[in-house]
């Protein structure tokens, strides 16, 4: 789901630095474009496996329907 995100962000990182290459630009990269990047990368993982999660809950309910 945020891998599009990722996608665009990286590109728009990738565009600021060739555009303003220079310490300014590079403390930017640092300081804004790089942690957003990491925790983008911290919620597509948790996202994964919230839906690992729900996959195991539904088929447990499943489970539970064929019991009952």
């Amino acid at each position: 789901m945020f891998s599009e995100v990722r996608s665009q962000l990286s590109s728009s990182k990738s565009t600021f630095s060739e555009k303003v290459n220079d310490s300014f630009g590079g403390a930017i990269v640092r300081d804004v474009y790089e942690p957003f990047e990491g925790d983008l990368q911290k919620l597509d993982f948790a996202w994964d496996e919230a839906e690992v999660k729900k996959m195991e809950i539904m088929t447990l309910l499943l489970e539970l329907r064929t019991i009952l």
